[in-house]
């Protein structure tokens, strides 16, 4: 199969999605397939960079177009490149953020139509419009009304023969036809071999990767369970905060620093893909971001995941379970309600290959669809 995914960046490590593209792209390269990516609006470029980005010690062929370029022409050197690979799919990876600064692509549709080629749509929308879930004033409700009417605008311009999402809650919001759900994977990979652990006896050691949120009181209940912990176990809780962490990052150190102590608070910055995979094999439980109805779309949390941490979300446990059973990390996930649980790590696990396969099934589902007297022999190495 031949595939050209659409995301808006590739800096590694600083743009989420494009990491996932690239990371899948790897994947899919491994197991024969030919794929390439397309970033349509790389803010982290000053000029056309035409080339490849290593990936699971794979190479992918990328094309990056600079933000600061007209978006007709970036447009254009796109539909060039698309139509010389030759691509049976063309996937695009949405969130409205990456297109346009405020989330806001108004004309994101009518170029999108101008990309012609003997190609099939795909749409994976890893988010959709603010406002959907949660908090909500009404500055974010009319950006999410905007966002929700450019959303539909572009199914109804493109008509994507196979859309997915990542979580529940999205698929129930889109309103399309057939949407499929696609989990998650880590966009970080797990480092072979793994580091030798220190002696942590008498430590707890808790990490946050990512950005922090400004639901601070949320983090405060997290921070809780973690010194109710503490206190149980008689041991020292340690909190590593890796990444930029957002403009709350400070407040959320401040709270973080008062309740387990400055000298069990440290602040790690920005770290590489290989340093971050052996800070999480080396701790022992994760803290998200993200709630139960919204973790599955958070790259962090599914890398804590995956590199076998218990993982503590925002907010109790719910009444209404929203994770499947079939979830493979659902044991795994922990509510501050949940102090009396013991910490139990696993075993790291490779969760992209799976992923992967779950991609490819829904295309070829669509090829069946299509043609189905056609028979599809699908190998997976």
């Amino acid at each position: 199969m031949k595939i050209v995914f659409l995301c808006g960046s590739l800096e590694p490590g600083r743009d989420g999605v494009g990491d996932y593209s690239r990371r899948l792209a790897s994947e899919l390269i491994r197991k024969q397939h030919e794929v390439a990516i397309v970033a349509l609006n790389d803010r982290r470029i000053t000029a056309v960079y035409h080339g490849s980005q290593a990936s699971n010690e794979m190479n992918v062929p990328v094309l990056r177009l600079p933000a600061a370029m007209d978006e007709r022409k970036r447009f254009d050197y796109a539909n060039d490149f698309i139509k010389q690979f030759g691509p049976e799919w063309v996937s695009l990876q949405y969130v409205p953020f990456s297109f346009e600064k405020r989330g806001l692509p108004f004309s994101f549709s009518n170029h999108l139509k101008r990309i012609d080629g003997n190609f099939r749509w795909h749409i994976m929308f890893h988010e959709l419009w603010v406002g959907l879930y949660g908090y909500s004033n009404f500055k974010l409700k009319m950006l999410g009304l905007l966002q929700k009417l450019i959303i539909k605008q572009m199914l109804a311009a493109i008509k994507p023969e196979s859309v997915t999402t990542s979580i529940g809650i999205y698929k129930k919001n889109l309103g399309w036809k057939d949407v499929n759900l696609i989990p998650l994977f880590s966009n970080i990979p797990i480092v072979t071999p793994p580091p030798m652990q220190n002696d942590r006896s008498g430590n707890i050691t808790a990490i946050h990767f990512g950005t922090f949120t400004s639901s601070l009181e949320d983090y405060k209940r997290q921070i809780d369970f973690l010194t109710a912990i503490g206190e149980k176990t008689g041991k020292t809780v340690c909190l590593q905060v890796i990444g930029d962490g957002g403009a709350h990052k400070e407040k959320a150190l401040e709270i973080s620093r008062q309740l387990l102590g400055k000298e069990n608070v440290t602040d790690c910055g920005f770290q590489s893909e290989e340093s971050v995979s052996g800070y999480m094999l080396k701790a022992d439980i994760g803290i998200s971001r993200a709630d139960y109805a919204l973790f599955g779309k958070s790259g962090s949390s599914m890398a804590m995941l995956e590199h076998g941490l218990p993982v503590l979300l925002r907010g109790d446990r719910p009444e209404d379970d929203m994770v499947g059973q079939d979830f493979p990390f659902k044991e795994q996930l922990l509510y501050t309600d949940d102090a009396d649980k013991d910490l139990h790590k696993k075993e790291p696990v490779y969760f992209l290959n799976q992923v992967s396969d779950i991609f490819l099934d829904s295309l070829h589902e669509k090829d069946k669809e299509q043609d189905p007297n056609t028979l599809i022999l699908v190998t997976r190495p």
